[in-house]
């Protein structure tokens, strides 16, 4: 019986001494495996960060190309009216379109809303004008046109005038003055009212080849931010109120 279990002893002595430079070696393996995912891990990582980097940065410099500078709201007669300057700033891409005959559109869009306190603000008036810019070759001069608000075409209606060069064209647009907000008589003095104004580029009318490229490439992000006042402050804050 001794001899038995000294040669089964043996035996699993001897098997255990042959297993343990193929498990050192699996180990090692699994370690440099580990090692290699994660040095590979480290790269992806810092590679997708500086991919993300570059891509905030060219956001950044490009997003909300237009701004809208400054704004009066007073009061004209029995209406609180609403002045602003807004600046048209056109990447390289879109003036090259433009020369080319593609016709640009912006919608200004202006809301007067009320603040409550439990539900969101109620919208009391929402407006918009709409701009056409073109430039005609034959001509040599640019067009800007004042669409109705009910014309939701591209076709050549509403109120034009022509210029000699683009900065001029771009400036007739700028200037919004006297647009009607709301009645004196229809304000709560105990509610807080707020004025939104945005300029906001349409990409959807741009010819039908160009629409994929406007919503990918930063050079098409042409819109400005939403900005807002208090009806009964100087204009000082952006975003929502």
């Amino acid at each position: 019986m001794d001899f038995i279990m000294r040669g089964w002893l043996k035996m699993l002595f001897t098997n255990m001494t042959k297993m343990t430079p193929f498990s050192r070696s699996h180990a090692q393996q699994r370690n440099a495996v580990a090692v290699r995912r994660a040095v590979w891990q480290q790269v992806i990582s810092g590679f997708r960060g500086q991919f993300f980097l570059i891509v905030f940065c060219l956001w950044a410099n490009t997003v909300h190309a237009t701004k809208v500078q400054q704004a009066e709201i007073s009061i004209r007669g029995t209406q609180y009216v609403l002045s602003a300057d807004i600046d048209y700033q056109l990447s390289d891409t879109a003036k090259e379109a433009l020369q080319n005959g593609v016709p640009l559109f912006w919608t200004v869009r202006i809301k007067l809303l009320q603040q409550r306190d439990i539900l969101w603000a109620k919208t009391l008036m929402d407006a918009s004008i709409r701009y056409r810019l073109q430039y005609h070759a034959l001509l040599n001069l640019y067009r800007v046109v004042i669409v109705p608000p009910d014309d939701k075409t591209t076709e050549q209606s509403g109120d034009s005038h022509n210029f000699s060069t683009l900065s001029a064209a771009l400036d007739s647009m700028a200037n919004l003055r006297n647009v009607p907000l709301l009645d004196v008589t229809e304000i709560q003095p105990e509610k807080q009212y707020f004025v939104r104004i945005k300029a906001q580029f349409e990409r959807d009318a741009l010819p039908l080849p160009l629409r994929p490229i406007a919503y990918t490439d930063p050079q098409w992000y042409l819109s400005s931010d939403w900005t807002v006042w208090s009806l009964f402050q100087a204009p000082n804050t952006q975003g929502k109120p």
